[in-house]
């Protein structure tokens, strides 16, 4: 019997119908899973009430930030202008002018900054987290993974059980053994922004990377209290203390010193409505580590959104100039002063951790910033090295070289081939020229639990963890390293 052209018709539309279905089943569920070769096995992240408020929550928020943002041409970047100045108190110095924009530049960005502000304030929609919670936020993904993971296993040397929440911009970033096995283990966990940004079509065409990343990291963790860290930051001390002390009970901000003079251009102060300090009252802003309350924040979370958001071609350039570090450092800071929400700011400064080569010049490869509740209550001590009292360094920041067992034992520096050995090609130290200052500066020998556990992490996942496809040797590099500075 041949079939009738109305049978064929109906049969193609149920079938195109299966396949549309088929076709939304599968997007729906494309950000909770990912699928992993060469098994072809899937990871599933259950849905939450959070996670549907939040992807709410974006839609409405992205949709504020593109229609408030500046409708004028991006800046002139300065360039060149040697802005990497010691801060020094002492210095009177003149706050640098090097921002060049138009009357009408500047018109407009002091338009959209006043109009967003006034949104904001009108608070037709809530942040959303679980509130009453607390825990440690950082951003990784790819090759920072590892250096995540060596800072989560320095964490729980403390003794800190604090839970942390390890954002990835996007799937493909996923580590399956990193997220799926180790960091549940450590009470640690990846989520991913895209699976929040996906609720708003628009967002994949906004561009977002790098220093972006960090302010929507903190403003979709679960947590109320948060501890952002930079991946290659930990804390050498149990972390839970800052919240419930002062000065973060009442300010609901910490935020740590840089090395350098702040550097912001007049300009953004006439945009954003602020009265310009003086350049030698604080340094400006290392935000490697930066303690937020968002129920006492929120608002100012928001306009540093807006800031970061907009950072790259309006916000970045008028708040650093090209100084060293140039990003959303200190757009943290003016957020909350613009909304009068006061931030409390370390006044210890910064101190570089590294050794003295023969020639007596200092190679610097990570910075110690300084207990902040101890600085609230106590003196301020100008030569910490040669004054071991309060405050105490708190958080260690390895900006150089990055603890990835994977990575540190190869990768070409200090003048010699791997990071971990001097000018003159010997395995060493690289944060003290010796034990006894080490103990003298921390009170105990924090580099050498650092490396145990680096060596730790390089002997344990070997051969698993996605970034070190490929390299060979690594838990026998860390062991060779680990014997020959620290005696086996």
């Amino acid at each position: 019997m041949v079939p009738s052209l109305a049978w064929l018709y109906t049969k193609h539309v149920l079938t195109a119908a299966i396949l549309c279905a088929l076709i939304v089943l599968l997007t729906v569920y494309e950000r909770e899973t990912i699928l992993t070769n060469p098994t072809f096995t899937y990871y599933t992240r259950p849905r939450s009430n959070l996670l549907r408020d939040q992807g709410k929550f974006w839609q409405r928020f992205h949709a504020d930030l593109k229609n408030y943002g500046p409708k004028v041409p991006p800046l002139v970047h300065p360039e060149g202008k040697k802005l990497d100045i010691s801060f020094d108190p002492n210095n009177q110095r003149a706050r640098p002018d090097y921002l060049k924009m138009s009357m009408n530049q500047w018109e407009g960005l002091r338009k959209s900054h006043t109009d967003f502000v006034e949104k904001i304030r009108s608070k037709q929609y809530a942040l959303p987290y679980n509130a009453g919670t607390r825990g440690i936020v950082t951003t990784a993904g790819g090759p920072y993974l590892p250096v995540a993971l060596v800072s989560i296993r320095m964490l729980r040397e403390t003794g800190s059980m604090l839970p942390v929440e390890v954002f990835l911009s996007k799937w493909s970033e996923w580590d399956p053994v990193i997220c799926g096995e180790i960091l549940p283990s450590l009470n640690a966990k990846c989520l991913v922004l895209q699976d929040v940004f996906d609720y708003d079509d628009t967002t994949r065409k906004a561009g977002l990377e790098k220093y972006q990343y960090k302010i929507m990291a903190i403003l979709f963790s679960s947590f109320e209290e948060v501890l952002f860290l930079d991946s290659d930051c930990f804390p050498i001390r149990r972390a839970n203390d800052l919240f419930e002390s002062e000065p973060f009970k009442s300010s609901g901000l910490v935020l740590w010193p840089d090395f350098w003079f702040p550097s912001e251009s007049p300009l953004f102060f006439e945009i954003a409505s602020i009265q310009a300090p003086n350049v030698y009252e604080r340094a400006s802003t290392e935000a490697g580590e930066i303690l937020y309350s968002k129920r006492k924040q929120e608002l100012s979370l928001l306009l540093a959104a807006f800031y970061s958001y907009y950072g790259p071609n309006f916000y970045y350039p008028s708040t650093s100039q090209g100084a060293p570090g140039e990003g959303d450092k200190d757009t943290f800071l003016w957020s909350a002063v613009r909304l009068d929400a006061m931030p409390y700011t370390v006044k210890q400064k910064v101190v570089a951790l590294g050794y003295h080569r023969k020639d007596g010049s200092f190679s610097g490869s990570a910075m110690a910033q300084f207990d902040p509740i101890q600085d609230y209550h106590g003196p301020v001590i100008e030569d910490f090295h040669n004054n071991n009292t309060s405050p105490r360094p708190y958080f260690a920041h390895v900006h150089h070289p990055k603890l990835d067992p994977g990575q540190i034992f190869e990768s070409e520096s200090f003048g010699a081939p791997g990071p971990t050995k001097d000018s003159e090609g010997n395995t060493r130290r690289i944060w003290h020229d010796s034990e006894e200052e080490a103990v003298e500066f921390f009170g105990f020998d924090l580099e050498r639990i650092v490396w145990r556990v680096v060596r730790e992490v390089a002997c344990e996942y070997e051969g698993r963890i996605q970034s070190w496809k490929g390299k060979k040797n690594v838990c026998k590099k860390a062991t060779e390293y680990w014997d020959a500075v620290f005696g086996g």
